[in-house]
Order: structure tokens, then sequence, then C-alpha cells
């Protein structure tokens, strides 16, 4: 029997998510650059006016005052509301996949899914990947592997397998075109996600980056012709896809 409606979950999971996003915001904003994202207080760019309540309610205040600043009439940038609404979306999507008696798979899917998401943001970004969010990646990779009771050797194995891989590619890359075929921050990436997701899920992770790699190349080598590629998204959106 259920305690709660699935509807009533989701729903609560979408709130939970829109909250979260907006902590995503300013994480992938304030980290790169090295301000305090948990005791420095939001406010306009613009103006430099600290922002109340009314200002950061998720995606709702930034339509509701039509993607300005309420104090001084400045753009406020869409990529806050894309961001929670996001999260929001990821959220969901756990909850739908939750297994009735594992909440702490849930919990920790949702903690993934925010750091994925604002790994993704900053490399798109910034074309960088923090240690130590992928230190973070890491570790919720190894509870993962816990609270499924997986084998922590098996997890192991994949873990240093796709580091292999990661490294051969790179190495690949600069024996054939001289520029190296992936970054040192997707290696450790790869890693990392690695390390939580199950072997018969391997497959969906493979393919859901490699799709997502060629949309991204699509995108940033050949109509923006820029030099470096940024897979993280890639990667996250590949691991993602494969722990639901």
């Amino acid at each position: 029997m259920e305690i709660l409606p699935g509807s009533l979950i989701h729903g609560m999971s979408f709130i939970l998510g829109l909250i979260c996003g907006s902590f995503t915001t300013a994480l992938s904003y304030r980290l790169p650059i090295r301000e305090d994202f948990v005791n420095g207080r939001s406010r306009c760019p613009k103006c430099r006016t600290n922002l109340g309540p009314l200002d950061l309610i998720p995606v709702i205040s930034w339509l509701v005052f039509r993607g300005k600043c309420r104090h001084c009439n400045a753009p406020v940038s869409a990529r806050y509301p894309y961001i929670e609404f996001v999260c929001g979306s990821l959220f969901v999507l756990v909850s739908l996949s939750f297994v009735p008696g594992q909440p702490e798979q849930a919990v920790i899917l949702w903690v993934l899914a925010v750091l994925l998401l604002t790994l993704s943001i900053i490399d798109l970004e910034q074309h960088r990947l923090p240690n130590s969010l992928i230190m973070l990646v890491l570790g919720l990779g190894l509870s993962l592997v816990w609270v499924t009771e997986q084998s922590f050797v098996e997890a192991g194995a994949m873990s240093a397998a796709a580091l292999a891989v990661g490294l051969l590619a790179r190495f690949a890359g600069q024996m054939l075109s001289h520029q190296p075929g992936i970054g040192w921050d997707d290696i450790k990436l790869v890693g990392a996600l690695s390390l939580g997701i199950p072997f018969d899920s391997v497959i969906v992770f493979v393919g859901a980056s490699g799709l997502a790699s060629i949309i991204l190349v699509a995108e940033f080598g050949w109509r923006r012709h820029l030099p470096v590629v940024p897979l993280g998204p890639a990667l996250c959106f590949g691991a993602f896809a494969a722990l639901l």
C-alpha cells in the first residue's frame, strides 16, 4: 500500500528539484571564480542589490518579473530558470524510477543529479571540470555500490577499465591528429562515473555518452570551430541515463 500517491511524490520531487536547481545556478557560477556559494548572498550583477525571497523563487520569480531585476530593471539571464527547470525534471526522473523501500538510493541519485548538472554547466561555460566536484561524484559512486550491494572489486575493475579506455583515447588522438582525443578532466570524470554504474548498464552509458558527444562535437567543433570540445556534459548524460 502506498503511503503517498505517485503524482504527489513526483510533484514534491519537482519542487525539491527546482530548489536544488537554484543552488546549482549559484554553485556553477561561483565555484569557478572561487566565490563563496554557501554563505554569500545572491545579488543582482548590475545594481549589486541583495536579492530577497521574492526574487529567488525558482522559475516563478523570473517569469513574474519578466526576466528583469525587480530593483534596477536590468535583464536577468535565462540560464537561471532553464537550470532550475532541468534540475526539477531530473528529480522527477529519479522519482519515476524510484524503487519502494530504497529511499537512500533516490537521495544519492538526487545529489548526483545536482553534481552532474553543475559539472555540465561549468564545462559548457568554462571548459573545465573542478576536481572537488569529481571527488564528490566518486564518493557518491562508492555509496551507490554499497547501497545497491554491488561488488566493490567489480566496481573498482570497471573504473580502472574506464580510465584505461580514456587514456587510450587521449593518446590515440594525440598520435592521429596531434591533439589529445580527450582531456585529463574528462578521464578523471569517466573513472569516477564508472564506479557506480552496474555492469549491465554499461552499454547504456557508452551509447548515450557517444550520442551526446557527437552532438557536442557537431556544435562546438564543426559549427563554432572551437579547438576544445566540452565532453563532460555527454559523460554526465550517459551516466545519469545508465543509473536510472
